[in-house]
């Protein structure tokens, strides 16, 4: 009678078994869609109404680039390098003094990027046109120009022969 009884309760426990691990993977996997990709279930983002993340063997996106343009002086076109710079549209265009002088940057068109400390680099600006042209305004015979030819600086006049140091 023991052997029966044991016997039983193998053939009752084991399906039970095999029910509540059946209904735990279910309930784990949300019930509606397989834990990976396939050809009839694409990976999409949640909440995304069909839009596709992007795997390996997808191209990679087009991004911008950050073109630097060195500050490397105060007097005519050679202040900047490269110059002139060559820069796609959406380009991000970014100002590294190297200089050790303060400089403050403004584009032909009016946009001003503001000053440039010594070691500092200016704000990210994105390149709105197919060409562009630049000067400094503390500085102003330092001309620059992007995709095009460059400007003519202003005359330079030395400082004068005296002890002042404040010159730029």
């Amino acid at each position: 009678m023991i052997a029966l009884g044991s016997h039983m309760r193998t053939n009752v426990i084991f399906p039970v078994f095999f029910i509540v691990c059946a209904l735990t993977m279910w309930s784990c996997s949300g019930g509606t869609m397989p834990s990976s990709p396939s050809l009839l279930n694409p990976l999409t983002a949640p909440g995304a109404a069909g839009g596709r993340l992007q795997t390996l063997a997808d191209p990679p996106a087009a991004s911008t680039l950050a073109v630097i343009i060195n500050i490397v002086g105060t007097v005519g076109s050679n202040a900047f390098m490269p110059n002139p710079t060559a820069a796609n549209m959406g380009d991000q265009i970014v100002f590294t003094n190297t200089d050790i002088r303060i400089h403050h940057i403004v584009l032909d068109d009016g946009t001003d990027l503001g000053e440039v400390a010594p070691g500092q680099s200016s704000a990210p600006m994105p390149l709105m046109t197919p060409t562009a042209t630049f000067h400094c305004t503390i500085h102003p015979t330092m001309v620059g120009a992007i995709n095009g030819d460059l400007p003519p600086a202003a005359p330079y006049y030395p400082p004068p022969p005296d002890d002042y140091t404040g010159y730029y």
